[in-house]
């Protein structure tokens, strides 16, 4: 089996908009980490079949990229403890 070419790119994550993917691009570029936003609008248009932007990022970049991500995944259990939280207008 031949190796993997550690420059090639793979998606990293896919996700609903093109905003969310560059705040993740540029999480990832502040970490010292290149990547990239695929599926976004060009000129107006979609580059490619309207759905999910992919973020994608070098193979051998690939585990740190997943490890920042888990890194700052909220919390387990995160909407339930948000959800039985006080509403800003019900604190006062």
């Amino acid at each position: 089996m031949a190796a993997r070419d550690p420059v090639e790119s793979i998606v990293l994550r896919r996700l609903p908009d093109e905003l969310s993917a560059q705040l993740l691009v540029a999480d990832l570029a502040d970490a010292g980490i290149p990547a990239q936003v695929l599926g976004g609008l060009t000129a107006q248009l979609r580059a490619e079949a309207p759905g999910l932007v992919s973020v994608i990022v070098r193979r051998c970049d690939l585990a740190r990229a997943e490890a920042l991500l888990a890194e700052e995944a909220p919390p387990e259990g995160w909407e339930d403890e948000a959800e039985s939280m006080p509403r800003e207008d019900e604190a006062r």
